[in-house]
Protein backbone atom coordinates (compact mmCIF):
# COMPACT_ATOMS: atom_id res chain seq x y z
CA UNK A 1 0.00 0.00 0.00
CA UNK A 2 3.14 2.32 0.93
CA UNK A 3 4.30 1.83 -2.44
CA UNK A 4 0.87 2.75 -3.86
CA UNK A 5 0.37 5.67 -2.38
CA UNK A 6 4.33 6.25 -3.35
CA UNK A 7 3.69 5.96 -7.13
CA UNK A 8 0.23 8.18 -7.10
CA UNK A 9 1.66 10.87 -5.15
CA UNK A 10 4.72 10.65 -7.57
CA UNK A 11 2.38 10.89 -10.49
CA UNK A 12 0.32 13.27 -9.01
CA UNK A 13 3.31 16.01 -8.09
CA UNK A 14 4.47 14.98 -11.93
CA UNK A 15 1.01 16.18 -13.23
CA UNK A 16 1.47 19.38 -11.28
CA UNK A 17 4.49 20.40 -12.18
CA UNK A 18 3.59 19.88 -15.66
CA UNK A 19 0.55 21.97 -15.30
CA UNK A 20 2.60 24.51 -13.84
CA UNK A 21 5.46 24.86 -16.48
CA UNK A 22 2.82 25.19 -18.95
CA UNK A 23 0.90 28.16 -17.09
CA UNK A 24 4.29 29.48 -16.67
CA UNK A 25 4.85 28.99 -19.68
CA UNK A 26 1.82 30.35 -21.12
CA UNK A 27 1.74 33.71 -18.87
CA UNK A 28 6.31 34.86 -19.66
CA UNK A 29 6.00 33.75 -23.48
CA UNK A 30 2.01 34.85 -24.30
CA UNK A 31 1.27 36.70 -27.33
CA UNK A 32 1.02 40.95 -27.34
CA UNK A 33 -2.60 41.23 -26.70
CA UNK A 34 -4.85 42.62 -29.08
CA UNK A 35 -5.77 46.11 -28.87
CA UNK A 36 -8.83 48.39 -29.68
CA UNK A 37 -8.87 49.93 -32.69
CA UNK A 38 -7.58 53.31 -31.62
CA UNK A 39 -6.98 55.20 -35.01
CA UNK A 40 -9.34 56.57 -37.83
CA UNK A 41 -9.32 54.72 -40.49
CA UNK A 42 -8.20 56.09 -44.08
CA UNK A 43 -8.13 55.72 -48.03
CA UNK A 44 -5.29 53.74 -48.37
CA UNK A 45 -2.53 56.15 -50.79
CA UNK A 46 -1.04 54.12 -53.46
CA UNK A 47 -2.89 53.28 -56.44
CA UNK A 48 -3.26 49.45 -56.62
CA UNK A 49 -2.63 46.76 -54.50
CA UNK A 50 -1.69 43.38 -55.98
CA UNK A 51 -2.29 39.86 -53.51
CA UNK A 52 -1.32 36.69 -54.15
CA UNK A 53 -4.36 33.77 -52.92
CA UNK A 54 -2.78 30.40 -52.58
CA UNK A 55 -6.02 27.54 -52.54
CA UNK A 56 -4.06 24.26 -51.83
CA UNK A 57 -3.98 24.58 -47.81
CA UNK A 58 -5.35 25.67 -44.81
CA UNK A 59 -1.97 27.79 -42.72
CA UNK A 60 -1.76 24.98 -40.12
CA UNK A 61 -1.10 22.37 -42.79
CA UNK A 62 2.59 23.08 -42.06
CA UNK A 63 1.88 21.51 -38.35
CA UNK A 64 -0.44 18.50 -39.14
CA UNK A 65 -0.82 18.57 -42.85
CA UNK A 66 -4.19 18.76 -43.16
CA UNK A 67 -4.98 20.74 -46.32
CA UNK A 68 -8.49 21.54 -45.80
CA UNK A 69 -9.58 21.91 -49.20
CA UNK A 70 -12.25 24.46 -50.68
CA UNK A 71 -14.49 23.01 -53.41
CA UNK A 72 -13.73 25.30 -56.47
CA UNK A 73 -11.00 27.66 -54.90
CA UNK A 74 -8.09 28.28 -57.10
CA UNK A 75 -4.62 30.09 -57.01
CA UNK A 76 -5.24 33.92 -57.93
CA UNK A 77 -3.82 37.01 -58.28
CA UNK A 78 -6.13 39.63 -56.76
CA UNK A 79 -5.87 43.21 -57.60
CA UNK A 80 -7.66 46.15 -54.70
CA UNK A 81 -8.23 49.64 -56.46
CA UNK A 82 -8.94 52.44 -53.58
CA UNK A 83 -8.49 50.28 -50.36
CA UNK A 84 -10.03 52.03 -47.69
CA UNK A 85 -12.39 54.09 -49.99
CA UNK A 86 -16.62 53.10 -49.82
CA UNK A 87 -16.34 51.17 -52.91
CA UNK A 88 -12.89 49.33 -53.17
CA UNK A 89 -13.26 47.43 -56.51
CA UNK A 90 -11.33 44.02 -56.84
CA UNK A 91 -10.68 41.53 -59.90
CA UNK A 92 -8.72 37.94 -59.92
CA UNK A 93 -6.46 36.30 -62.12
CA UNK A 94 -5.55 32.61 -62.38
CA UNK A 95 -1.57 32.39 -61.11
CA UNK A 96 -0.33 29.73 -59.48
CA UNK A 97 1.56 30.33 -56.39
CA UNK A 98 1.87 29.03 -53.09
CA UNK A 99 2.61 30.23 -49.16
CA UNK A 100 5.01 27.71 -48.56
CA UNK A 101 8.09 29.88 -49.33
CA UNK A 102 8.95 33.21 -47.80
CA UNK A 103 7.01 36.52 -49.49
CA UNK A 104 8.60 37.59 -52.56
CA UNK A 105 6.78 35.53 -55.41
CA UNK A 106 5.42 38.23 -57.15
CA UNK A 107 6.88 41.78 -58.54
CA UNK A 108 5.55 44.38 -61.16
CA UNK A 109 7.23 47.07 -63.03
CA UNK A 110 6.76 50.45 -61.69
CA UNK A 111 3.79 51.66 -64.37
CA UNK A 112 2.02 48.82 -63.36
CA UNK A 113 1.51 47.11 -66.53
CA UNK A 114 2.84 43.35 -65.63
CA UNK A 115 3.26 41.69 -62.59
CA UNK A 116 5.39 38.59 -62.25
CA UNK A 117 4.62 35.50 -60.23
CA UNK A 118 6.40 32.75 -59.63
CA UNK A 119 5.62 29.31 -58.18
CA UNK A 120 7.81 27.34 -55.87
CA UNK A 121 5.42 24.80 -55.30
CA UNK A 122 2.14 23.52 -57.86
CA UNK A 123 -0.82 22.65 -57.09
CA UNK A 124 -1.72 19.90 -54.51
CA UNK A 125 -2.87 16.49 -56.53
CA UNK A 126 -6.66 16.67 -57.16
CA UNK A 127 -8.41 14.64 -54.24
CA UNK A 128 -5.98 15.25 -51.64
CA UNK A 129 -6.75 16.28 -48.43
CA UNK A 130 -4.18 15.34 -45.89
CA UNK A 131 -0.23 14.85 -46.37
CA UNK A 132 2.49 13.36 -43.61
CA UNK A 133 4.18 16.44 -44.79
CA UNK A 134 3.21 18.94 -47.11
CA UNK A 135 7.15 19.58 -47.71
CA UNK A 136 7.59 16.42 -48.65
CA UNK A 137 4.29 15.88 -50.68
CA UNK A 138 3.66 18.77 -52.20
CA UNK A 139 4.85 18.87 -56.12
CA UNK A 140 7.73 21.29 -57.06
CA UNK A 141 7.18 24.31 -59.14
CA UNK A 142 8.69 25.56 -62.04
CA UNK A 143 7.17 28.62 -63.57
CA UNK A 144 6.88 32.12 -64.07
CA UNK A 145 3.10 33.84 -65.04
CA UNK A 146 3.61 37.23 -66.11
CA UNK A 147 0.39 39.00 -66.01
CA UNK A 148 -1.71 42.27 -68.13
CA UNK A 149 -2.54 44.32 -65.24
CA UNK A 150 -4.73 46.48 -67.73
CA UNK A 151 -6.45 43.19 -69.25
CA UNK A 152 -5.89 41.08 -66.22
CA UNK A 153 -5.02 38.23 -68.22
CA UNK A 154 -1.89 35.77 -68.10
CA UNK A 155 0.30 36.64 -70.78
CA UNK A 156 2.21 33.48 -70.80
CA UNK A 157 4.28 30.78 -68.71
CA UNK A 158 7.73 30.06 -68.81
CA UNK A 159 9.37 26.94 -67.06
CA UNK A 160 12.64 28.77 -65.44
CA UNK A 161 13.99 25.72 -62.32
CA UNK A 162 13.14 24.26 -59.58
CA UNK A 163 10.85 25.63 -56.67
CA UNK A 164 11.17 29.57 -57.90
CA UNK A 165 11.66 30.68 -54.29
CA UNK A 166 11.57 35.06 -55.15
CA UNK A 167 11.22 37.09 -58.05
CA UNK A 168 12.46 40.45 -58.21
CA UNK A 169 12.74 43.05 -60.93
CA UNK A 170 16.04 45.10 -62.07
CA UNK A 171 15.96 49.02 -61.75
CA UNK A 172 15.85 49.42 -65.60
CA UNK A 173 13.02 46.84 -65.53
CA UNK A 174 15.20 44.55 -67.93
CA UNK A 175 15.12 41.61 -66.59
CA UNK A 176 14.07 39.64 -63.74
CA UNK A 177 16.30 37.71 -60.64
CA UNK A 178 14.55 34.44 -60.16
CA UNK A 179 15.87 32.12 -56.64
CA UNK A 180 16.14 28.28 -57.37
CA UNK A 181 16.13 25.32 -55.24
CA UNK A 182 18.90 23.78 -57.07
CA UNK A 183 22.54 23.28 -55.68
CA UNK A 184 23.63 23.31 -58.81
CA UNK A 185 21.96 26.55 -60.47
CA UNK A 186 21.24 28.43 -57.98
CA UNK A 187 19.84 31.57 -59.40
CA UNK A 188 18.00 32.37 -62.77
CA UNK A 189 17.87 35.36 -64.79
CA UNK A 190 14.81 36.47 -67.08
CA UNK A 191 15.11 39.25 -69.38
CA UNK A 192 12.38 41.20 -70.28
CA UNK A 193 11.38 42.90 -73.84
CA UNK A 194 8.43 45.08 -73.66
CA UNK A 195 7.34 43.41 -70.17
CA UNK A 196 7.74 39.71 -71.76
CA UNK A 197 10.10 37.63 -70.99
CA UNK A 198 12.83 35.35 -72.68
CA UNK A 199 14.82 32.82 -72.51
CA UNK A 200 15.98 32.11 -68.39
CA UNK A 201 19.80 32.13 -67.69
CA UNK A 202 20.52 30.11 -65.35
CA UNK A 203 23.99 30.68 -63.42
CA UNK A 204 25.26 28.46 -61.14
CA UNK A 205 27.16 30.41 -57.93
CA UNK A 206 29.23 27.55 -56.34
CA UNK A 207 28.07 28.34 -53.16
CA UNK A 208 28.98 26.16 -49.73
CA UNK A 209 26.55 23.14 -48.52
CA UNK A 210 24.53 24.79 -46.62
CA UNK A 211 21.15 23.36 -46.93
CA UNK A 212 19.58 22.58 -43.21
CA UNK A 213 16.78 19.90 -45.29
CA UNK A 214 17.58 18.35 -48.56
CA UNK A 215 14.90 19.00 -51.01
CA UNK A 216 13.23 21.51 -49.35
CA UNK A 217 16.12 24.51 -48.05
CA UNK A 218 18.52 23.62 -51.41
CA UNK A 219 19.95 26.62 -53.44
CA UNK A 220 18.92 30.25 -52.69
CA UNK A 221 15.84 30.85 -50.82
CA UNK A 222 15.47 34.74 -51.26
CA UNK A 223 17.45 37.26 -53.37
CA UNK A 224 16.34 41.11 -54.13
CA UNK A 225 18.85 43.20 -56.62
CA UNK A 226 20.86 45.87 -55.10
CA UNK A 227 19.28 49.67 -55.97
CA UNK A 228 22.15 50.07 -58.32
CA UNK A 229 21.55 47.20 -60.76
CA UNK A 230 24.43 44.78 -60.82
CA UNK A 231 24.85 42.78 -57.81
CA UNK A 232 22.08 41.26 -55.37
CA UNK A 233 21.95 40.71 -52.07
CA UNK A 234 20.80 37.04 -51.43
CA UNK A 235 20.24 34.23 -48.74
CA UNK A 236 21.17 30.91 -48.77
CA UNK A 237 19.38 27.80 -47.75
CA UNK A 238 17.95 29.80 -44.87
CA UNK A 239 20.84 30.37 -42.83
CA UNK A 240 23.62 32.55 -44.55
CA UNK A 241 23.42 35.89 -46.72
CA UNK A 242 26.10 37.30 -48.95
CA UNK A 243 26.39 39.55 -52.50
CA UNK A 244 26.49 37.84 -55.96
CA UNK A 245 27.76 40.14 -58.83
CA UNK A 246 26.47 40.59 -62.16
CA UNK A 247 28.34 40.96 -65.21
CA UNK A 248 25.82 43.32 -67.59
CA UNK A 249 25.24 42.86 -71.46
CA UNK A 250 24.99 45.93 -73.60
CA UNK A 251 21.65 45.35 -72.95
CA UNK A 252 22.24 45.62 -69.26
CA UNK A 253 21.45 42.13 -68.68
CA UNK A 254 23.25 39.79 -66.77
CA UNK A 255 25.20 37.39 -68.36
CA UNK A 256 27.54 35.83 -65.72
CA UNK A 257 27.34 36.08 -62.05
CA UNK A 258 30.00 35.69 -59.35
CA UNK A 259 28.76 35.28 -55.47
CA UNK A 260 31.22 35.84 -52.82
CA UNK A 261 30.89 33.31 -49.94
CA UNK A 262 27.85 33.46 -47.53
CA UNK A 263 28.10 34.92 -43.97
CA UNK A 264 26.73 32.66 -41.31
CA UNK A 265 24.24 34.84 -38.94
CA UNK A 266 21.50 34.77 -37.06
CA UNK A 267 19.39 31.30 -36.79
CA UNK A 268 16.69 30.83 -39.84
CA UNK A 269 16.42 33.79 -42.17
CA UNK A 270 13.81 34.41 -44.63
CA UNK A 271 14.18 37.90 -46.66
CA UNK A 272 15.87 40.95 -47.53
CA UNK A 273 15.81 44.18 -48.11
CA UNK A 274 18.09 47.28 -49.03
CA UNK A 275 18.42 50.33 -47.30
CA UNK A 276 18.06 53.31 -49.57
CA UNK A 277 21.52 53.90 -49.68
CA UNK A 278 22.12 50.59 -50.70
CA UNK A 279 25.37 50.09 -48.56
CA UNK A 280 23.29 47.92 -46.01
CA UNK A 281 21.20 44.68 -46.58
CA UNK A 282 18.43 44.03 -43.91
CA UNK A 283 17.28 40.21 -43.15
CA UNK A 284 14.57 38.93 -41.01
CA UNK A 285 15.24 36.17 -38.67
CA UNK A 286 12.12 33.93 -37.49
CA UNK A 287 14.43 32.24 -34.77
CA UNK A 288 13.23 28.83 -36.16
CA UNK A 289 15.58 25.74 -37.93
CA UNK A 290 15.22 23.00 -39.44
CA UNK A 291 13.30 20.72 -36.62
CA UNK A 292 9.33 20.92 -36.69
CA UNK A 293 9.92 21.43 -32.95
CA UNK A 294 12.11 24.67 -33.58
CA UNK A 295 9.02 26.58 -34.35
CA UNK A 296 7.23 25.80 -31.06
CA UNK A 297 9.99 26.50 -28.80
CA UNK A 298 11.41 29.73 -30.67
CA UNK A 299 12.13 32.73 -29.01
CA UNK A 300 11.59 36.21 -30.01
CA UNK A 301 12.91 36.61 -33.56
CA UNK A 302 15.22 39.84 -34.99
CA UNK A 303 16.06 42.09 -37.77
CA UNK A 304 19.49 41.83 -38.97
CA UNK A 305 21.66 44.74 -40.29
CA UNK A 306 24.71 43.56 -43.21
CA UNK A 307 27.05 45.89 -44.26
CA UNK A 308 27.02 44.47 -47.71
CA UNK A 309 27.38 47.29 -50.50
CA UNK A 310 29.35 46.28 -53.86
CA UNK A 311 31.28 49.14 -53.32
CA UNK A 312 33.66 47.71 -50.84
CA UNK A 313 34.87 45.19 -48.82
CA UNK A 314 33.29 45.53 -45.38
CA UNK A 315 31.17 42.50 -44.05
CA UNK A 316 29.03 41.51 -41.09
CA UNK A 317 26.51 42.50 -38.98
CA UNK A 318 26.90 46.19 -37.98
CA UNK A 319 23.08 45.84 -36.09
CA UNK A 320 20.16 44.24 -34.94
CA UNK A 321 16.29 45.18 -33.78
CA UNK A 322 14.59 42.66 -31.79
CA UNK A 323 11.06 42.24 -32.36
CA UNK A 324 8.95 39.80 -31.39
CA UNK A 325 8.18 36.04 -32.38
CA UNK A 326 8.37 34.78 -36.22
CA UNK A 327 8.77 38.00 -38.00
CA UNK A 328 8.55 36.16 -41.48
CA UNK A 329 8.80 39.80 -43.59
CA UNK A 330 8.97 43.38 -43.25
CA UNK A 331 9.05 46.30 -44.85
CA UNK A 332 10.76 49.76 -45.04
CA UNK A 333 8.48 52.84 -46.11
CA UNK A 334 9.29 55.09 -48.93
CA UNK A 335 11.69 57.38 -46.72
CA UNK A 336 13.61 54.05 -45.73
CA UNK A 337 13.60 55.63 -41.95
CA UNK A 338 11.30 52.94 -41.12
CA UNK A 339 10.60 49.13 -40.97
CA UNK A 340 7.31 47.33 -39.55
CA UNK A 341 8.23 43.94 -38.90
CA UNK A 342 5.37 41.03 -39.26
CA UNK A 343 5.38 38.51 -36.73
CA UNK A 344 3.35 35.85 -36.74
CA UNK A 345 3.74 34.56 -33.03
CA UNK A 346 3.17 31.11 -33.42
CA UNK A 347 -0.54 31.40 -35.15
CA UNK A 348 0.52 28.81 -37.51
CA UNK A 349 -0.04 25.95 -35.22
CA UNK A 350 -3.23 24.11 -34.96
CA UNK A 351 -5.49 23.53 -31.98
CA UNK A 352 -5.72 19.98 -30.24
CA UNK A 353 -2.80 19.08 -28.34
CA UNK A 354 -0.99 22.64 -30.18
CA UNK A 355 -3.54 23.89 -28.03
CA UNK A 356 -1.17 24.33 -24.65
CA UNK A 357 1.22 26.20 -26.59
CA UNK A 358 1.45 29.88 -25.86
CA UNK A 359 1.20 32.96 -28.48
CA UNK A 360 -0.86 30.70 -31.17
CA UNK A 361 -4.22 33.51 -30.41
CA UNK A 362 -2.54 36.68 -32.11
CA UNK A 363 -0.17 37.99 -34.07
CA UNK A 364 1.96 41.64 -34.12
CA UNK A 365 3.52 44.22 -35.84
CA UNK A 366 6.71 45.79 -34.48
CA UNK A 367 8.16 49.19 -35.59
CA UNK A 368 11.73 49.72 -36.04
CA UNK A 369 13.92 52.73 -37.00
CA UNK A 370 16.22 52.69 -39.60
CA UNK A 371 19.75 54.81 -40.26
CA UNK A 372 20.55 54.18 -44.03
CA UNK A 373 24.37 56.01 -43.53
CA UNK A 374 24.95 53.52 -40.63
CA UNK A 375 22.25 50.60 -40.98
CA UNK A 376 21.78 51.05 -37.61
CA UNK A 377 18.25 49.68 -35.75
CA UNK A 378 16.48 50.25 -33.24
CA UNK A 379 13.05 48.85 -32.05
CA UNK A 380 10.59 51.41 -31.25
CA UNK A 381 7.77 50.73 -28.72
CA UNK A 382 6.01 47.85 -28.14
CA UNK A 383 4.61 44.97 -30.35
CA UNK A 384 0.74 46.13 -31.50
CA UNK A 385 -1.05 43.10 -31.35
CA UNK A 386 -4.21 42.19 -33.92
CA UNK A 387 -5.92 39.02 -34.97
CA UNK A 388 -5.65 36.57 -37.81
CA UNK A 389 -3.39 33.06 -38.74
CA UNK A 390 -0.30 34.45 -40.63
CA UNK A 391 0.13 37.38 -41.38
CA UNK A 392 2.74 37.23 -44.55
CA UNK A 393 3.11 40.33 -45.74
CA UNK A 394 2.62 44.10 -45.12
CA UNK A 395 3.24 47.67 -47.04
CA UNK A 396 3.35 51.41 -46.25
CA UNK A 397 1.22 54.05 -47.93
CA UNK A 398 2.98 56.54 -49.70
CA UNK A 399 3.76 58.56 -47.02
CA UNK A 400 4.20 56.07 -44.34
CA UNK A 401 1.55 56.59 -41.69
CA UNK A 402 -0.67 53.92 -42.49
CA UNK A 403 0.55 50.27 -42.80
CA UNK A 404 -1.90 47.43 -44.73
CA UNK A 405 -1.18 43.75 -43.79
CA UNK A 406 -2.41 40.74 -45.54
CA UNK A 407 -3.95 38.09 -43.14
CA UNK A 408 -4.26 34.07 -44.19
CA UNK A 409 -7.17 32.92 -42.32
CA UNK A 410 -8.69 33.12 -38.91
CA UNK A 411 -7.94 31.12 -35.98
CA UNK A 412 -9.39 27.76 -35.44
CA UNK A 413 -11.25 28.34 -38.52
CA UNK A 414 -9.39 26.67 -41.48
CA UNK A 415 -11.71 27.22 -44.23
CA UNK A 416 -12.42 30.90 -43.04
CA UNK A 417 -11.35 33.66 -45.64
CA UNK A 418 -8.56 36.36 -45.21
CA UNK A 419 -8.31 39.84 -45.34
CA UNK A 420 -6.23 43.01 -45.56
CA UNK A 421 -6.48 45.02 -42.31
CA UNK A 422 -5.05 48.73 -42.39
CA UNK A 423 -3.12 50.22 -39.03
CA UNK A 424 -1.99 53.86 -38.56
CA UNK A 425 1.30 55.05 -37.53
CA UNK A 426 1.67 57.84 -34.88
CA UNK A 427 4.81 58.63 -34.08
CA UNK A 428 6.52 55.77 -32.92
CA UNK A 429 3.28 53.62 -32.23
CA UNK A 430 1.29 50.98 -34.30
CA UNK A 431 -2.56 51.86 -33.65
CA UNK A 432 -5.17 49.42 -34.96
CA UNK A 433 -8.03 50.79 -37.49
CA UNK A 434 -10.36 48.12 -37.31
CA UNK A 435 -10.60 48.69 -40.72
CA UNK A 436 -10.91 45.24 -42.87
CA UNK A 437 -11.05 43.92 -46.93
CA UNK A 438 -12.24 40.22 -46.63
CA UNK A 439 -10.11 38.24 -49.12
CA UNK A 440 -10.15 34.74 -50.32
CA UNK A 441 -8.49 32.05 -47.43
CA UNK A 442 -4.87 32.02 -48.62
CA UNK A 443 -4.09 35.54 -49.14
CA UNK A 444 -0.66 36.07 -48.28
CA UNK A 445 1.70 37.67 -50.55
CA UNK A 446 1.34 41.98 -50.85
CA UNK A 447 2.68 44.23 -53.56
CA UNK A 448 1.74 47.98 -53.68
CA UNK A 449 2.03 50.00 -57.03
CA UNK A 450 2.08 53.56 -56.72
Amino acid sequence: MRILKWIKGSVAAVVGLAVLTIVGWNVVDRAPSVAEAAAEAEPFDRSRLLVLVDADMAATGYADGQLHPIDGATDVLVTIDGLGTEAPQLTQVSASNTVMGWPGAMTADAAGRFAYVVESRKAAPAGVAQMASVFAEMPDGTLLTPIDLTTRAVVSTTEVCTRLNSVDIAPDESWLLITCGDTVGEVAVVPLTNGQPGAPRIFDLDLPDMEARPGIDDGLTYAMIHPAGAAAGYIVSNVGVGLVRFELDDAGVPVSAVAEAPLREGTWLTVGRWTTTGDHFLAADVAWGPAPTDAVFNGNGQILSFALSPEDENRGVVSSAIVSKSPETFELNRAGDRLVAVNMERTYLPGGMFSIVPARGASSLSLVSVDAATGQLETLGDPAGFEGVLPEDAVFDADGDQIAVVIYQDHDAPRSDGWIETFAVQDDEILRTGQRLMLPRGAHDLFALD
